[in-house]
């Protein structure tokens, strides 16, 4: 965790670089060509979390103090099954959540530089890992932070001449949304899809993402490559702005080139048998000799700065969470260091294997999230509700997993809303059935959690008032500053995408609401804190 002694704006730009993956706007051109700019809320609907994460968890997941999320478990459980728990997350989300996640990233480099060059991608692949794991295992997490940040600017700088290039080669502006609209309908530029204008994304799958998929995903309560940031933060604050230049930055500012790109690919291109190429197909088609090479170098960057994380947070969880915690106890800091190089290694080998066996970076994503959906509420309970134990979260991610395997092996052709409503549904009557069946956590634990925490939920008034702690309304504070927040937030993120699209009324009333929104914002947190 770098020394917890990292500054909001270095770690905000880290978390921003490693979701600014090669990844992201291949598969949001697959979403925008398939569902129009609608289809972007599987994206958007992750920041209504993120909002929350902000102004909620970051605060208390820095007060936690801890360098995993699965070490929390031992703070907020007791007994052997937290011990389990910590040690099954450990594997569950250091192996095969990272390994998934590279995995797609691969998928993502290859088909870039399959898409826009003649040049071997094995050796490309291995070349850019080759040199990633290096300063990966040379200088750890404070490493990883700082080459995030050169590697989010230059990525951006990439994003940004393949959209300024794809809109002058589909016409422009105007003929973009002109051309799609008379080809697909005007769908295909709405922000929201409606029953009554020929949405191209059914609106109860939009429903299900605004309204259940946000919190039902691993990321629920901040994610583990994000909580690793806010525990390297100097302190609470620092945490909480991290967070919110990583939110605005990756939901508001950043998507708005990728979005651009696609509907341009859409117009020219038309409909292809894999969408998602669109993306590196429009960069070999419109960038010129140099340009095409730098937007080239730019995506690697953004390859790097994702593989570089989960690398590192994949050997975190591995030697914290389980080697040291469970195997071997108490040898050096240097046994540790090498342990962790060798668990990189291992993670590495894992993901390409996977990579190898995917065809599809939007459906690993949206695969993976369904796996872990059932268990998103769990993570978050668990800090407002003292009756939680690890079974819960033992019940929820076992049921979760099986319930989304099974309907990808039985039911693929369903919809992924509708998967992940069947997910969410069973796993969270085993859970809370689970929880009710087995024994509460010890109280005296109880305590000290909310002592070090004060997570201010009335879910823990039993616990407080017969240990003598006295709570603050924290909670519901949040909770309003997470609404002004969201309303900020999404008045930017969709005043600017009216701006783009010429909608110029629209646009300069949704950036006047989203100041307005940020002053209230501003005057809120001075008085939260």
């Amino acid at each position: 965790v770098g020394g917890r002694g990292m500054p909001w704006w270095l770690i905000g730009v880290s978390m921003a670089a490693t979701n600014f993956s090669i990844d992201t706007p291949v598969s949001i051109t697959g979403y925008v060509a398939s569902e129009g700019i609608g289809g972007v809320w599987f994206f958007w609907s992750s920041a209504i979390s993120a909002v929350l994460v902000t102004f909620l968890f970051a605060r208390l997941w820095r007060r936690a103090g801890v360098i995993t999320d699965a070490e929390i478990i031992e703070r907020r459980y007791s007994g052997r099954s937290a011990s389990f728990l910590r040690l099954f997350k450990g594997f569950y989300f250091g192996v095969i959540f990272n390994a998934f996640i590279m995995g797609w990233v691969f998928l993502a480099l290859a088909k870039v530089i399959g898409g826009v060059t003649d040049l071997n991608v094995d050796l490309v692949l291995i070349v850019a890992t080759v040199l990633v794991f290096g300063y990966t295992v040379a200088s750890g997490f404070y490493g990883v932070v700082l080459t995030d940040f050169f590697q989010y600017f230059v990525a951006i700088l990439g994003s940004v001449l393949l959209a300024v290039y794809a809109v002058a080669e589909a016409g422009g502006l105007r003929a973009i949304t002109q051309g799609l609209e008379a080809r697909h309908g005007p769908g295909v530029t709405a922000f929201f899809p409606s029953f009554d204008q020929g949405s191209l994304m059914p609106f109860s799958v939009f429903l299900v993402y605004v309204m259940v998929q946000w919190w039902a995903h691993k990321y629920a309560d901040g994610g583990g490559k994000h909580i690793q940031r806010m525990l390297s933060a100097k302190n609470e604050d620092h945490a909480v702005a991290a967070s919110f230049f990583f939110t605005f930055a990756n939901y508001a500012l950043q998507v708005w080139p990728w979005i651009l790109t696609a509907l341009a690919a859409l117009l020219v291109f038309g409909p292809m048998d894999d969408p998602e190429m669109g993306y590196p197909m429009m960069m070999a088609r419109v960038l010129p000799a140099g340009v095409l090479g730098l937007v080239v170098v730019c995506l690697i960057g953004a390859f790097m700065s994702t593989i570089d994380t989960h690398l590192n947070l994949g050997a975190s969880y591995i030697i914290n969470d389980i080697y040291r915690r469970f195997l071997v106890k108490d040898a050096s800091d240097r046994h540790y260091v090498f342990a962790s190089r060798v668990a990189m290694g291992l993670l590495l080998t894992i993901a390409v294997i996977l990579s190898r066996n995917m065809d599809s970076v939007g459906g690993a994503w949206k695969f993976l999230l369904t796996f872990a959906s059932g268990a998103g509420l769990t993570w978050i309970v668990r800090w407002f509700w003292w009756r939680a134990n690890a079974w819960t979260e033992i019940s929820g991610m076992v049921t979760s997993g099986v319930v989304a395997t099974t309907l990808k092996i039985t039911h693929d052709d369903w919809l992924y809303s509708s998967k992940l409503l069947v997910t969410v549904g069973v796993t969270t009557v085993v859970w809370i059935t689970v929880t009710l069946l087995t024994p509460p956590v010890d109280d005296a634990h109880l305590a000290g959690f909310l002592r070090k925490i004060r997570p201010g939920s009335p879910g823990w008034a039993g616990v407080a008032r017969r240990h003598g702690i006295t709570q603050r309304p924290f909670l519901v504070q949040a909770l309003g500053l997470w609404l002004v927040g969201l309303l900020a937030l999404f008045s930017l993120n969709f005043g600017i995408g009216s701006l783009l699209l010429l909608r110029t009324a629209q646009g300069l009333g949704l950036l006047a609401l989203s100041a307005v929104s940020l002053v209230v914002l501003w005057r809120g947190v001075r008085r939260f804190r």
